[in-house]
C-alpha cells in the first residue's frame, strides 16, 4: 500500500515539473520573442512612417489588411518629410511610404551603412492648389505660381480689382513644402507672403475663410468625395487648374494623373529596408496588389496598376 502511495507521488510530482518546464519553456519564447524582427508577410508587428497628406488612404489601407490578416499589428506614424527619411535610415521603422524617389544625397546615406531600400510604386496623386468659393481666380499657369510662391503675382479680377493672393502651405517640413522648393522655387527660398500652417486641417479652415488665399495640399487629403473630411469643406472649397501654358488647364484627378497633363502630379513610393519574408514586404505586396490598388482607386487616387478588362463582343 506504501509502494502504491509513492508511486502516485511520483507520477504527480513528475506531472508538476512537466506543467512547470513547458511553461516556463513557452514563456521565454513569448518574453524573447520581437515581432517587429520575427514576423512573416502576414504576421507579427510593423511600424510605417509616412507623409501626413496620405493619411486617409494609408490608415485605409492598414485597417483593410488588418482584417484580412488578422495576426498582423501595422503601427503608423505621419511625420514631416525629413523624419520619414531618418526613420528608415535608423531603423527607428522598417517601412516608409513618400511622394518621391530618395534624392542622391538620401542614397548615399543608405549606401555608407551598406543599405538599398527596396521600394515600389503604389498610386499617383499631385500636388493641390484650393482655396474659398468666394476667390476670384479658377485658374493658374505654371509661371504664376512660381510667382505666387515668390511674392510676384498680382492678377485682376472680372471687376479689373488687382488682387495679390496669400499662399498657405500645409507645413514647413512637409513632403509638399520640399516639392515647390525643390521644384519650382531656384533660390530656394519661399516669399514674404507664404505662410504655413501647423496641419492640413488648419489650413483648410483659414483658406475656407479666407479669400484672396491659395493653399497647397496633397491632392490625397480630398481626393475621396466620400470622405467626412471632404463633405465637411464641399461648397466651401474649390480646387484651381493648372496649365503648362495659358491656352489649357487642367484640374487635379485621376485623368489629369493618368495622361501626365497635370503639371504637379507625384507618385507614391513604399520603401522598405526589411528582407522579403516580413511583413513590411506583406504589407508592400497588398498595396501594390489588386486589392490595395482598387482600394486606392475608389478614393481617389490613380492607381499604378490597373485590373484588365476583357469586353467579348458577340455578333449576331
Amino acid at each position: 500500500m506504501i509502494n502504491v502511495k509513492r508511486e502516485r507521488s511520483k507520477v504527480k510530482s513528475f506531472g508538476v515539473m512537466l506543467m512547470a518546464f513547458c511553461f516556463f519553456t513557452f514563456s521565454c519564447d513569448n518574453y524573447f520573442k520581437n515581432d517587429y524582427v520575427d514576423n512573416s508577410p502576414t504576421s507579427g508587428k510593423l511600424k510605417v512612417y509616412y507623409s501626413h497628406g496620405l493619411q486617409l488612404h494609408i490608415k485605409n489601407q492598414a485597417l483593410s489588411f488588418r482584417s484580412i490578416y488578422h495576426e498582423s499589428n501595422i503601427e503608423l506614424q505621419s511625420a514631416c518629410e525629413s523624419e520619414i527619411i531618418k526613420a528608415l535610415l535608423d531603423d527607428s521603422c522598417k517601412a516608409i511610404i513618400i511622394s518621391r524617389l530618395l534624392d542622391a544625397q538620401e542614397t548615399k546615406a543608405f549606401a555608407q551603412k551598406n543599405l538599398q531600400p527596396m521600394h515600389s510604386a503604389l498610386a499617383k496623386s499631385g500636388v493641390a492648389l484650393v482655396t474659398s468659393v468666394n476667390t476670384n481666380i479658377r485658374k493658374l499657369t505654371v509661371e504664376q505660381v512660381k510667382q505666387l510662391l515668390s511674392d510676384r503675382l498680382t492678377l485682376k479680377d472680372s471687376s479689373g480689382k488687382i488682387i495679390s493672393p496669400l499662399a498657405v502651405l500645409d507645413n514647413k517640413c512637409s513632403s509638399v513644402s520640399h516639392y515647390l522648393l525643390d521644384s519650382l522655387i531656384p533660390n530656394k527660398n519661399f516669399g514674404s507672403k507664404c505662410f504655413a500652417a501647423n496641419n492640413e486641417l488648419e489650413l483648410l479652415q483659414k483658406i475656407s475663410e479666407q479669400p484672396d488665399q491659395i493653399g497647397f495640399i496633397d491632392f490625397a487629403l480630398l481626393s475621396d468625395v466620400d470622405d467626412s473630411l471632404y463633405k465637411a469643406f464641399e461648397g466651401k472649397l474649390k480646387f484651381i487648374a493648372v496649365g503648362r501654358t495659358d491656352t489649357i488647364y487642367f484640374s487635379p484627378n485621376q485623368s489629369s494623373f493618368k495622361t501626365g497633363e497635370y503639371p504637379f502630379t507625384r507618385t507614391i513610393y513604399l520603401f522598405r529596408r526589411s528582407k522579403d519574408f516580413s511583413l513590411a514586404k506583406g504589407f508592400e505586396a497588398y498595396l501594390a496588389g489588386p486589392q490595395g490598388q482598387t482600394t486606392f482607386l475608389k478614393q481617389g487616387l490613380l492607381p499604378v496598376r490597373q485590373t484588365e478588362r476583357k469586353i467579348e463582343v458577340k455578333m449576331q
